[in-house]
């Protein structure tokens, strides 16, 4: 059975400590601080002023989903009573209260949360939580993400199933088997009893908590206008980078998640190219139930898309065509194949991302018939509040090397799909997460852009060997399989 998890937003925190030093209630103070950052309601005393302390911490302790109690030896002292008279009288009012509560509640505690900055204060936790799970927070909050597990019910590990006893598995007839002029080849393969990992085309995406905006400046709004006025400041900056697109415009207003202070933005504000700056939280956009609110953040991030393209790193742009309604590598003038060295399956590999099709019907031996491109179809999609990148490998066909659909495109983009297995479409979407997600161990990894993470997935058994898969793939796919593996057959 999982265990019930919460939405942080929802939840409300209230701290009972003792103030018996201005280091322990600094301590106390920066953990409500911490817990508000990360999304929890949370309350202490010294947020407020001038209460009627006693009614007040009842209800405080009766409105929280939970209550942190930050054991001490003073606390300890209190709870039991036996501070010197007129010493401590509101840990000792709290404790009078959560005694009541557990009393009242005596099967289960999910209220009490005991609380220690330091692991030798554990023997200080009153006799009634100590049978709950306790947290040593750390006295720099250090292990803050596990009281944040702890409050959100989330358990330290997951339990995985048990293992059941596998029994051989006898393949379908012919299911390994090569096609080979009517006649079949049976190969040496079938199922192992070994764990795979399993990869899908859906891509966690993480984007900046705020977002900035400013209104056009000027009489004429128009974004025709104001883009001119970008490329100028670009080229004022001296900048030889392709001009930044990672931005939305709406209704004469700029919206961005990059920050204002930097060169571009600056620039184009102090020329009063952009007027009237502030910000956001990204989350009115992100999480907002308003159509409107949903499609506009969707926008945005179509735009930073589109920016990770035009900059990914390789000598070939990736661009969006609007009639094929797909992102693909653009032809470089005078190279009629564009090759690059990309990490897919296992191996780094010289993979095609474009290629001239030669004219048959033409004796000119250098007619092009049309493009062929590997592209992708891609949704932004939201499922509680995180948000996803849906990627679609794609082949697209051209007539001009960059977006205009070859009169062949439908016949021909299905033809590529038709001889294109399981391990080849991993292949693709493999490719196109090396180029636009970060690499491993890349220091831009924990930038605060927006940025396009690695592809979810698990882990199955029983598993293929790589091999088998390369053996009944079709000639088409072999070449590229083969080299994204390291397999030599």
């Amino acid at each position: 059975m999982k265990t019930q998890v919460s939405s942080t937003e929802s939840r409300k925190v209230f701290i009972s400590y003792t103030q018996e030093s201005a280091k322990h209630s600094s301590r106390a103070l920066a953990l409500s601080n911490a817990l508000r950052a990360s999304g929890f309601d949370c309350d202490i005393d010294q947020y407020h002023v001038n209460e009627r302390w006693p009614s007040w911490m009842e209800q405080r302790i009766g409105w929280a989903d939970n209550v942190l109690v930050i054991c001490s030896e003073t606390y300890l002292r209190r709870w039991k009573g036996e501070e010197n008279p007129g010493t401590g009288l509101g840990a000792q009012w709290e404790s009078l209260l959560t005694k009541q509560y557990l009393y009242e509640s005596p099967k289960r505690n999910d209220k009490f949360v005991p609380v220690v900055f330091y692991q030798s204060d554990l023997s200080f936790i009153p006799k009634p939580l100590a049978d709950v799970t306790r947290v040593v927070v750390g006295p720099s909050l250090e292990n803050l993400e596990r009281l944040r597990s702890r409050l959100l019910g989330i358990p330290v590990a997951e339990m995985p199933p048990i293992r059941t006893s596998l029994a051989s598995i006898q393949a379908a007839p012919g299911f390994f088997d090569k096609e080979t002029s009517g006649e079949t080849e049976p190969l040496a393969a079938g199922l192992r009893d070994e764990i795979e990992p399993i990869s899908s085309n859906l891509f966690p995406i993480t984007f900046p908590a705020k977002i900035n905006s400013a209104k056009i400046g000027g009489k004429r709004r128009y974004q025709k206008d104001f883009l001119k006025r970008v490329k100028n400041a670009w080229e004022k900056l001296k900048e030889k980078r392709r001009v930044p697109t990672d931005f939305l415009i709406d209704q004469g207003k700029v919206y961005t998640f990059e920050s204002f202070t930097s060169p571009l933005w600056k620039e184009l504000l102090s020329t009063r190219a952009l007027i009237e700056p502030q910000s956001f939280p990204s989350k009115e956009w992100a999480e907002s139930k308003v159509l409107a609110d949903s499609n506009r953040f969707i926008k945005l991030l179509n735009r930073n898309l589109q920016h990770l393209c035009e900059n990914n790193g390789s000598d070939f742009r990736i661009e969006y065509s609007r009639e094929l309604k797909c992102h693909l590598f653009a032809v470089k003038a005078q190279i009629r194949e564009g090759r690059i060295k990309a990490f897919a399956l296992k191996n780094s590999a010289s993979r095609t991302v474009y290629k001239a099709i030669r004219d048959e019907k033409s004796s000119d031996p250098k007619a092009i018939q049309h493009w062929k491109h590997e592209a992708f179809r891609h949704k932004f999609l939201r499922f509680d509040r995180a948000w996803y990148f849906v990627l679609t490998p794609f082949w697209a066909f051209t007539s001009d090397g960059v977006s205009t659909p070859s009169k062949w495109h439908k016949r021909s983009s299905a033809n590529m799909r038709k001889p294109e297995r399981n391990r080849a479409v991993l292949g693709h979407v493999l490719f196109w997460a090396h180029m636009l997600c970060g690499k491993e161990g890349d220091l831009l990894a924990s930038a605060d852009g927006f940025r396009i993470n690695r592809p979810l997935g698990l882990s199955l058994r029983p598993s293929i060997k790589d091999t088998d898969w390369v053996k009944s793939a079709k000639p088409e796919e072999k070449k590229e399989m083969k080299a994204d593996m390291g397999i030599l057959l």
